[in-house]
């Protein structure tokens, strides 16, 4: 029997470098112990509707239906499919890493003809195909895009395959659960219909809400259902009207400290400038990249589709990475994450998101990982990797 639920639990202090959840800011945690009010108090109602502000800005977009929907990343992407998509309907997803699987997965649940179009992990999305599976299957309802693949550490530029899904009348729906905070995300100017994201990688709060973003042509499209949405937590009509700044219905009971959280994290990146985020991204993952490959170690993916916010690296000949992970989990209190499908037990994922996103992070992970791989026989030049990072770190600043 276990005992320990008699004690207070008391959580370690990890440094999070994983494919999520980041490390939260103590001013993100010190929101969430504010007293819980009601979800219909109307105190609570000013908050939501300053976070849904705050989303349009960070979504660069001036869609009213933007929120977050009380669920992790996943509960959007089944959101977003569950309200588009109807029995019969055909949707093209395009899959190069685990999350494109997924939204297949969930896009096939809906009961959508699902067609698969597939790339090599590590690279994007593959146009040429999807335009094949477009002229193939005239009528389709919706293509599925992961912006950025957290598997694989790969970005897909949007903007192409959004044109080529609207001239085909499709509606686009695109995963930046990774992105969102971390890359440019222009929901309006790339004309994106639903776009979705996750609290707890890039817009540093904890994991729990997925914000979610719909256009018109999407809100249009699912007006026009003839069936109704099989989701009742869901269906958009009902959150909708609960997340309405006019008159609000009640749906749910909402996270309350949740929202505290959320509301904080997006109010410090106001503070930073979204443009000044997403340059830290950049400058921290550059130089985490660069500390990498002084080490020796190769990168899985294709250079030219990197994403700032989660460098996948192939573990050397030889060297067990779930032992890395063990030893850098319990001596160093740093958490880096495995592989998933392809990747599975082959890469490391290291993630730089949100307060992880910083040079100090760098810095630590590599030095961590110089003393567990010479320990394992891995040849290393001790602080070779720190010194290429900060090499890194000041050419940045330098462009500054």
């Amino acid at each position: 029997m276990i005992e320990s639920y008699r004690d207070e639990f008391e959580a370690p202090n990890r440094l999070l470098l994983g494919a999520g959840p980041c490390t939260v800011h103590p001013r993100v945690l010190r929101a969430m112990t504010q007293p819980v009010v009601g979800h219909l108090d109307p105190v609570f109602f000013q908050v939501m509707d300053e976070v849904c502000e705050m989303l349009r800005q960070v979504f660069h977009t001036g869609n009213r239906v933007t929120m977050p929907i009380s669920a992790t990343g996943t509960g959007a992407m089944e959101t977003a499919c569950v309200n588009v998509l109807e029995r019969g309907d055909t949707a093209i997803v395009c899959r190069n890493g685990y999350f494109g699987v997924r939204l297949a997965d969930i896009a096939q649940r809906c009961g959508a003809d699902t067609i698969m179009v597939d790339s090599p992990w590590g690279r994007p999305a593959d146009l040429n195909a999807l335009e094949d599976a477009l002229n193939a299957n005239p009528g389709t309802k919706m293509v599925g895009l992961v912006h950025a693949e957290t598997s694989t550490g790969a970005i897909t530029p949007l903007q192409d395959a959004i044109d080529l899904a609207h001239r085909h009348g499709a509606l686009v729906v695109a995963d930046a659960v990774t992105s969102l905070g971390s890359h440019d995300v222009q929901v309006d100017d790339w004309d994106i219909d639903v776009c979705y994201s996750a609290s707890q990688k890039c817009l540093g709060a904890p994991p729990g809400l997925a914000p979610i973003s719909f256009g018109e042509r999407a809100m249009n499209v699912i007006d026009k259902r003839d069936t109704t949405v099989e989701s009742f937590y869901f269906n958009l009509q009902g959150v909708a009207e609960y997340w309405n700044e006019t008159q609000r219905v009640y749906h749910h009971t909402s996270p309350i400290t949740m929202i505290y959280a959320m509301r904080e994290s997006l109010r410090m990146m106001m503070e930073e400038g979204i443009a000044g985020r997403h340059d830290r991204h950049a400058k921290v993952a550059a130089g985490l990249r660069a500390g990498l490959t002084a080490m020796g170690l190769d990168l899985a993916t294709d250079p030219d589709y990197q994403l700032n916010p989660i460098t996948v690296v192939n573990a050397p000949e030889g060297i067990d990475e779930a032992v890395v992970r063990s030893r850098l989990l319990n001596e160093f209190d740093i958490e880096v994450s495995g592989g998933l499908g392809e990747f599975r037990g082959k890469v490391w994922r290291i993630g730089m998101m949100g307060e992880g996103a910083r040079e100090r992070s760098v810095l630590s992970v590599l030095s961590a990982l110089e003393v567990i791989l010479g320990d394992m026989g891995y040849e290393v030049a001790y602080g070779g990797s720190v010194a290429a990072a900060q090499r890194s770190f000041a050419a940045h600043s330098d462009k500054d």
